[in-house]
């Protein structure tokens, strides 16, 4: 089993959404409980990877290559593995799934399709963070719209439709993009390298790119757009301002599980996807562009925070958080230091568990007093004091507290910024201390958010709302835990992603 357990944790979620099948829609209580069990076992499973990945050996592990489909010179195969980079995502992302299906357990209609599709949704994650082959890359990678797509359009609020339908429209169309793009590089890769068969493997293609056989076709403008390709199909997912607009309606329309993940998980698909095929084949071409890449990070933090301050609905506040932290994992990876891109993998993981839990906090205060409008909360310390406390620890974690794990990824994303070479990121100084005020406009809207609706005069309509339930407790405890986790030790994350890191600087000569 070990040898392909990998494909075990990966099918195991599709297994659990076929079994689901089977069961009547009636038996609600059934059909939560497969969901469940099949959640924690993938979330075991992970635990158990973890436990045997070697943190000191370099390249891939638990690697398995089948082939699949052969045609004339194209051959494909599902070719999975990991490394540093995606090791830490793939716990990241049963933990998330695992607590955000015990967030769900309010959801009462068409109870057997939302899960079935929040199974097949698991095992497309899982995929896109294991899959080495470019067009097994971008199976999984399409496997994770639909259910998204469904999830929000079925179960979520007033405007779901419109939500939904623009969702798919701005991640589909980033997904042509992407798909284009691999064609290309494909083409490109197999006139490059003489050989008369080529597969779509990421790692195959990046020794072609860096060491063809035939370099005149190969030419630097040629690398320079693809790159730049990829990056804006990658930008709409994580996502990067101008291809941002998606998330605040996603997020607000969709339910409190559906949330937690796509800010949780997806969102870092697009970050993950960039380090991993972006840099991974084009590493000269990153480097290039690294002034670019910053400028879009700072503008992601700056744009993100300014429109968080002036927002009413407080989950529309946490969305707009999102995109001003993952701005962050964007100046992380431009400065091509080990501190920056550690701080980049450390925010891809920590900001996961950060807004899982924000996203949920937001869910159970609606969820009681049946709004998100910031301006008639108030005071909520007072009539649930528990999730009062969590929501500010939550916040706490988000700006960045030291202790938590918001402080690590934002410190070591900021020092790789200010010891960027200038060769490759010019005014890297002044990008680091414009960043900063980020970091403030996020204390100023989360402490604003915070003074109005935990603390101040409560209205006497809350007075008597129940505190956290015994399953709420279960999510809150398990992402608080979590970031304390990684922000007291650090290193049982940076222990997994160093040797990873070093490989791909060393690429760039980082």
């Amino acid at each position: 089993m070990m040898s392909n357990i990998l494909s075990v944790l990966v099918f195991l979620p599709l297994a659990g959404a076929l079994l689901i099948l089977t069961i009547p829609k009636e038996h609600k209580n059934v059909i939560r409980s497969i969901a469940t069990a099949t959640a924690i076992v993938a979330l075991l499973i992970s635990l158990v990877i973890w436990g045997m990945f070697d943190r000191g050996a370099s390249g891939l592990q638990f690697a398995q290559t089948v082939p699949w489909i052969e045609l004339f010179f194209l051959q494909i195969n599902y070719e999975i593995g990991i490394d540093g980079l995606s090791m830490p995502l793939l716990v990241l992302t049963t933990v998330v799934t695992t607590l955000a299906i015990f967030a769900s357990f309010t959801i009462q209609t068409r109870v057997k399709e939302f899960y079935v599709w929040t199974m097949v949704l698991l095992t497309g994650m899982l995929g896109v963070f294991v899959a080495l082959d470019m067009f097994l890359f971008f199976l999984f990678f399409e496997l994770t719209l639909i259910p998204m797509f469904f999830i929000i359009g079925i179960w979520g609020g007033k405007e779901k439709i419109y939500a939904s339908f623009k969702f798919l429209i701005y991640t589909g169309l980033g997904s042509a993009v992407m798909f284009l793009t691999f064609i290309t590089i494909f083409y490109q890769g197999f006139l490059a390298s003489g050989q008369t068969q080529l597969t779509f493997s990421i790692i195959e293609l990046a020794q072609i790119f860096a060491n063809p056989a035939n370099p005149e076709i190969l030419t630097s403008g040629l690398r320079a757009g693809l790159f730049l390709a990829l990056f804006i199909a990658f930008a709409v997912k994580l996502p990067i301002f101008p291809f941002h607009t998606w998330l605040p309606n996603a997020h607000v329309e969709a339910p409190t599980a559906a949330s937690m993940i796509l800010a949780g998980v997806l969102l870092k698909m697009g970050g993950y996807g960039l380090i991993r095929v972006g840099i991974g084949i084009f590493p000269d071409q990153a480097q290039r562009f690294a002034l670019l890449i910053a400028i879009l990070g700072l503008v992601n933090i700056i744009y993100g925070a300014l429109l968080a301050l002036v927002q009413t609905d407080l989950k529309r506040l946490v969305a707009y958080s999102s995109i001003s932290h993952m701005g962050i994992v964007l100046i992380g990876i431009a400065s091509f230091t080990a501190s920056g891109m550690q701080g980049a993998i450390f925010q891809l993981v920590s900001h996961g568990f950060i807004s899982a839990l924000l996203f949920f906090m937001v869910g159970a205060i609606y969820e009681r007093t049946k709004t998100r409008t910031i301006s008639e909360l108030g005071g909520l310390s007072k009539t649930v004091p528990i999730l009062a406390g969590f929501t500010i620890a939550a916040a706490m974690a988000s700006v960045g507290l030291p202790g938590l794990s918001g402080f690590v990824s934002e410190l070591l994303a900021f020092i790789g910024v200010f010891g960027a070479s200038a060769e490759i990121l010019p005014a890297a100084k002044t990008i680091g201390v414009i960043a900063g005020l980020g970091i403030i406009l996020t204390a100023a809207y989360l402490l604003w958010a915070l003074q109005r609706t935990t603390f101040g005069p409560m209205d006497e309509k809350y007075s008597g709302l129940p505190d956290a339930r015994p399953m709420e407790y279960i999510p809150m405890i398990g992402l608080l835990g979590f970031s304390i986790l990684i922000g007291v030790y650090p290193n049982i994350l940076s222990d997994v992603i160093n040797i990873t890191v070093i490989d791909i600087l060393s690429k760039i000569g980082g």
